[in-house]
């Protein structure tokens, strides 16, 4: 829907005093970016129609950098003056020139439209800038490519010119999800002409990735994206963040293309579409720790609130009564707190629930501490511990085991600190082993929640080599 910019712009320059007029002016150009775009700031300038200081400055964060465009202002919509300032503008700074009324046709113009493209500069008259979408939280392939042209637009756009943009990448983005090479190759080349370098490369990339989940080649591919390439942080925020894809094929096929440190910096937190990309990712992905800390979660139900997420920069699955940390590293998580242990029948009792072999138990009481292991069997069910438990008077603590995951690998779990890891520095497991053989234990897991755990963890192929240990240096 067309948002009347106009008649505002008309209304604002009727006011009789002169230096109100361009402060209401202002509101309304203001009001109106922030309505398209609302995670920019826009700070104001005391300046108006002044050829180098801009009369508003954008600023929004683009994936983990920040990123600026300079708006200015211009009192005339003549191409032949509009023209004349863009080539005093500084090109690497992207401006945005808004005319306040609509910029005459004619062969100015089309010198206009060169001239602003060549020099990285988007001219937006009041037409255009009615015609881009207010903000939704669905992030469709039109709110993408609105969010380009206020990022990156370059030549004039007028109602016409950006309706025809939305468009072709409207169409091109549902067309490279279907493999159809024409209308992609369209809209690839529409983002080419209208847009900066940068953002038509990220739109490009992420046409890619929609490409390849249709599981066409991406020798096939009509575009200059390098095959085998990865999503940066900003082309699968653009992914994560878009229209829900539940095809979970789709997502088994882009897994290749995404790695955690994009991730933790898209700006993501918590999509649908998060959701199924770590259903293939959990049995790809590697960590070395995860951490859980209690806390009641938003959701409501068993199955509802088991959601991941990216919180504070840190991947975390969160559960009914929790939230589970996952990182790469023991310093990359916050110190643990202390929890109270549980006894040695409650830990057996899990372990024998979901079938996990324990090689080792470490256990407390009020001023005894002791271990019980065996090399490599498995000690769950040893009578000796029951012995071991009456002689203590069924009060004994379990600190810590070491437990063997599905793949074969030891993993300590630590019931005080609530912390899980493989034995070694840099030792890495995948996700799926890793949380949940560390969640089923140190959880206390009804059958329910232990049945969407299964699921959670159950939605990608399992590679060959489920852990791995870098090479130390040789001393």
């Amino acid at each position: 829907m067309v948002t009347p910019v106009a008649p505002e712009i008309d209304r604002a320059l009727d006011h009789p005093d002169p230096r109100e007029a361009v402060e209401r002016v202002k509101d309304v150009v203001q009001r109106r970016l922030l309505a398209v775009y609302p995670s920019a700031k826009i700070v104001r300038t005391t300046f108006f129609n002044h050829t180098y200081v801009p009369d508003l400055l954008m600023t929004w964060k683009s994936g983990s950098r920040a990123a600026e465009r300079r708006v200015y202002l211009r009192a005339s919509s003549d191409p032949v003056l509009l023209a004349n300032d863009v080539m005093l503008l500084e090109r690497e700074q992207q401006p945005l020139v808004v005319p306040l009324g609509q910029v005459g046709e004619g062969p100015a113009w089309t010198r206009l439209d060169n001239i602003a493209g060549e020099r990285q500069t988007l001219v937006l008259d009041p037409f255009g800038l009615g015609a881009l979408p207010s903000h939704s939280a669905t992030r469709s392939p039109v709110a993408l490519a609105s969010d380009a042209i206020v990022e990156g637009g370059r030549g004039i756009m007028g109602q016409d010119q950006v309706e025809q943009f939305l468009a072709s990448v409207d169409l091109g983005v549902g067309a490279a999800r279907e493999g159809r090479e024409a209308p992609t190759r369209a809209a690839l080349t529409t983002l080419g002409r209208r847009t900066t370098p940068g953002v038509a490369h990220r739109l490009s990339s992420f046409m890619a990735a929609m490409w390849q989940g249709s599981g066409r080649s991406m020798t096939d591919f009509p575009g200059e994206v390098p095959l085998r390439s990865s999503l940066d942080a900003t082309s699968l925020s653009l992914l994560l963040s878009s229209e829900e894809i539940g095809d979970e094929d789709f997502w088994r096929r882009i897994q290749p293309l995404v790695d955690i440190k994009p991730l933790l910096d898209s700006g993501i937190t918590s999509t649908e579409n998060l959701q199924h990309l770590m259903r293939s990712a959990v049995g790809a992905w590697k960590a070395h720790v995860c951490m859980v800390v209690e806390g009641r979660s938003a959701g409501t139900g068993a199955g509802g609130s088991w959601r991941w997420m990216v919180d504070r920069g840190r991947l975390a699955l969160q559960g009914p009564d929790f939230i589970a940390y996952i990182a790469g590293s023991r310093k990359d998580l916050e110190f643990p707190e202390e929890h109270e242990v549980p006894l040695l029948a409650e830990v057996r009792e899990r372990a024998n629930r979901h079938g996990i072999t324990l090689t080792s138990i470490r256990m407390m009481t009020p001023n005894r501490s002791i271990g019980y292991d065996s090399p490599g069997e498995d000690v769950t069910n040893d009578p000796q511990l029951d012995g071991i438990s009456a002689a203590l008077g069924q009060e004994e603590g379990v600190v810590e085991a070491l437990a063997m995951t599905p793949g074969g690998y030891a993993l300590r779990c630590n019931f005080s600190t609530q912390t899980a890891g493989p034995p070694g520095a840099r030792a890495l497991l995948v996700y799926a082993d890793l949380l949940g053989t560390a969640l089923r234990l140190l959880r206390p897991f009804g059958e329910e929640n232990a049945a969407v755990l299964r699921d959670l963890l159950g939605g990608g192929p399992v590679p060959s080599a489920q852990w791995s240990q870098p090479p130390l240096p040789e001393a």
